[in-house]
């Protein structure tokens, strides 16, 4: 006696089309895969892209060097001594005749000998035989402006002497507008300078020896 189901032709045949239809999507589906994933890392195994040629990208945080009208300015002062009272000061730069043309700045109560103030370590040479060495300080006169003296920290960070003569008035073609009493005096300032010397950081020094003084608007510190 037979208990075998019988299927007929068109079963079998169905179920063979059948198979080959799974047998090639599965072989399909391992073949794409493998195409996907070779040479690639692991999902999760994220490595930063090093450019090894072409310009480095750029740092957008990166500011401006110059300092703004409401930022510090750092300078370089050559430096010939430090004392507690300006008597004091004053009686070590008259006995030294190559300082006479250095200025007494006092800051914080302590009298400074200087006798050039550079925007750069590099422009202020000293030497430890002559006693002098340079001084590193922040110069802020952000607050000149309110003293009619707005373009005193455009004077003191520029590097072209004839940009700061162009700040003088010309006497022939004076400007309908009047200069305040503290305009007239920072121009006649800029004038006393440029024509003492073409000097630079001789005179950054002037301008600063006067407008750090106690009742003036430049703040400095160290």
């Amino acid at each position: 006696m037979k208990f075998g189901k019988k299927y007929s032709r068109v079963s079998v045949f169905m179920a063979m089309v059948h198979g080959v239809i799974v047998g090639v999507t599965a072989v399909a589906v391992i073949g794409l895969l493998f195409v996907v994933t070779n040479g690639k890392d692991p999902v999760g195994a994220i490595k930063e892209d090093i450019p090894t040629s072409g310009p480095a990208p750029v740092d957008k945080t990166t500011t401006d060097p110059v300092a703004k009208a409401d930022e510090s300015l750092q300078l370089f002062a050559k430096q010939h001594g430090a004392f507690s009272t300006v008597e004091a000061a004053e009686t070590f730069q008259a006995e030294d005749p190559t300082l006479a043309k250095a200025a007494i700045v006092m800051v914080d109560k302590t009298y400074f000998i200087w006798s050039e103030v550079g925007l750069n370590e590099g422009d202020i040479e000293v030497s430890a035989e002559k006693g002098s060495f340079r001084k590193v300080l922040n110069a802020n006169a952000s607050s000149c402006a309110a003293d009619g003296v707005g373009k005193l920290q455009q004077v003191l960070a520029e590097t072209d002497i004839a940009k700061i003569k162009k700040l003088i008035p010309d006497k022939k073609a004076e400007s309908k507008e009047k200069s305040s009493a503290k305009q007239k005096e920072f121009e006649k300032h800029i004038t006393a300078a440029t024509a003492f010397t073409d000097d630079l950081e001789v005179i950054r020094l002037l301008l600063l020896s006067h407008y750090a003084q106690p009742d003036k608007c430049v703040k400095i510190t160290f």
